[in-house]
């Protein structure tokens, strides 16, 4: 307990700074996503919910991840962190879809770079230990929902009933975090893959979302897109709105290939 205390107040200085900065250089980048900007007092209390949610996902990182046995399910969502993010991170939307009858295992324990082929094969490991005829999801936070995606593309023959993104760039993303974490550039998967035979996409962002810049650009062409408000890029982790969210679709029939217009905001059509 005393050393979580001490890497929390090592991390708490820098991890606001990092936060401020990524925030202020992403001030008057909105795009065109329709969205009138926060009130002062939300956006403080947003603010300070992403600072928070990115101290809690700092200190959980180096922890080993819980495994749980999903031999006895039959429901299983896959997850996939961030890039240099462990699965530790999903702690929360972990325990509140375990309660709506979902086992959720790591497809990832540390998302470490860009290197497909070998987190590829760790996702086939993963999924090979899977019972057999379960009801398969992949879940992916930023970076990681371009690789869950690509990875659904690329394995058509699987049984995989939903791709749910989190905050992903999937037409890039200028801001100053994925220019440092090399993810900048559009993904050929945010491209493509919702014309993948097999892949229903369901992408969930927000317009208070530092990571993405313009905001426009968390889109995914053909995808069904759900946009929420007032939640920063960690913070999307640890809502439960938006855990309730993934409840919802993870119930309800494949969605066509529409936008959701979510009550929270406007779901920004792109420009022809």
């Amino acid at each position: 307990m005393m050393l979580a205390t001490v890497i929390a107040v090592l991390l708490a200085g820098p991890a606001l700074i990092a936060t401020a900065a990524f925030y202020a250089a992403a001030r008057g980048r909105r795009g065109d996503a329709g969205t009138a900007p926060l009130p002062l007092r939300a956006s403080l209390l947003a603010f300070g919910h992403e600072w928070l949610a990115a101290l809690a996902l700092i200190i959980a990182a180096p922890f080993p991840v819980r495994a749980h046995s999903g031999h006895a399910a039959r429901r299983i969502a896959v997850l996939v962190p961030e890039r240099y993010c462990s699965s530790n991170g999903f702690w929360y939307l972990r325990r509140r879809l375990r309660a709506s009858g979902w086992q959720c295992i790591p497809g990832l324990r540390r998302n470490t770079g860009d290197n497909a082929p070998k987190a590829f094969a760790a996702l086939d490991a993963c999924i090979a230990r899977l019972p057999a005829r379960c009801e398969l999801v992949l879940i992916g936070h930023g970076l990681g929902g371009l690789l869950a995606h690509r990875y659904a593309e690329q394995r058509a023959t699987l049984p995989i009933r939903h791709v749910i993104t989190l905050a992903a760039p999937h037409q890039g993303s200028g801001a100053l975090p994925y220019r440092l974490l090399g993810g900048a550039a559009p993904s050929d998967a945010g491209s493509r893959a919702s014309d993948a035979v097999g892949v229903d996409v369901i992408a969930i962002y927000s317009d208070f979302d530092a990571w993405l810049v313009p905001v426009d650009d968390a889109y995914c062409p053909g995808g069904f897109n759900i946009a929420v408000r007032g939640l920063g890029h960690c913070a999307m982790l640890l809502s439960r709105r938006v855990a309730d969210l993934i409840a919802e679709n993870l119930v309800a029939p494949a969605p066509a290939n529409t936008a959701l217009e979510h009550p929270d905001t406007k779901t920004p059509e792109r420009p022809n």
